[in-house]
């Protein structure tokens, strides 16, 4: 295959100039996500761009936290972000199916709602809720999408990116406020003892208008947290006790969306 080391574009005025070699690179990266292809693995990318696979692991990475790109069990495949711009959406059906069982087993074991979420840019997007008898005591709803820092799902899949995509995000998203006058600073506060805390973030209900508490740990996959399981409670609730229990259960989630590297991380 033959990589050109640059392509000449016209300008406004008619004039050749010479394209950014980082916009090349993105473009041979996004041009492996054809029509007749829509995944691909981390070494199939770096061999069909003729990219080192260090480069094209850290292109794949950025796109993935800017949601053009998203990793899951068959690889890289088309973002939210692209797939809306084609009138498309993310499917989710891994993830989901992976952690419905999971779901049921928590609720079962701790009597709270528990929900599945994704991070779509600066917001979490709620795939799926699972209360039992206890679901209408917490007004959540599956589809839902709330900004990332009012929740502890958010703010668990925040904690798992860098702190500078973190400000990227939000950017992205014309966020010039944050939910209850948060200041970015410090959001990026909350953020760091979160990761200090294994990544598990917390809400008590004394801190909640509503009086509920909750708890959330990210999924991780080989390339960073892919979604997280949350539990919430209208009660008070021995939080740091079920961050554990919650933990187990996105590993369990983890496990069965990405089994040969749970297994080599083992």
């Amino acid at each position: 295959m033959t990589i050109h080391s640059g392509l000449n574009v016209r300008n406004f005025d008619g004039c050749k100039t010479h394209r950014s070699g980082v916009v090349e690179r993105v473009t041979l990266v996004m041009d492996v996500f054809g029509a007749h292809r829509h995944s691909a693995w981390l070494e199939e990318v770096a061999d069909q761009t003729g990219l080192p696979r260090s480069t094209a692991f850290r292109i794949l990475r950025q796109l993935v936290e800017l949601g053009w790109l998203e990793h899951g069990p068959e690889g890289f495949r088309l973002g939210k972000r692209l797939q809306e711009l084609h009138g498309c959406t993310v499917d989710y059906t891994d993830i989901r199916a992976a952690a419905s069982t999971v779901l049921t087993d928590l609720n079962l074991k701790t009597g709270a709602v528990c929900h599945l979420g994704v991070l779509e840019g600066s917001f979490v997007h709620y795939l799926d809720k699972v209360g039992g008898a206890a679901t209408y005591s917490v007004p959540s709803r599956v589809g839902a999408r709330l900004g990332a820092e009012e929740t502890v799902t958010g703010r668990a899949l925040l904690a798992q990116v860098a702190p500078e995509d973190v400000d990227r995000r939000f950017a992205a998203d014309n966020r010039r406020t944050i939910a209850g006058g948060m200041s970015i600073e410090h959001l990026h506060r909350r953020l760091d003892r979160v990761r200090r805390g294994r990544g598990v973030a917390f809400s008590s209900a004394e801190r909640c208008g509503m009086g509920i508490s909750s708890v959330a740990a990210p999924v991780l996959g080989p390339d960073g947290a892919v979604a997280a399981i949350s539990l919430a409670a209208r009660r008070a609730m021995q939080l740091e006790a079920l961050g554990p229990v919650v933990s187990a259960a996105a590993r369990t989630t983890s496990a069965r969306l990405f089994p040969d590297w749970q297994a080599s991380a083992r």
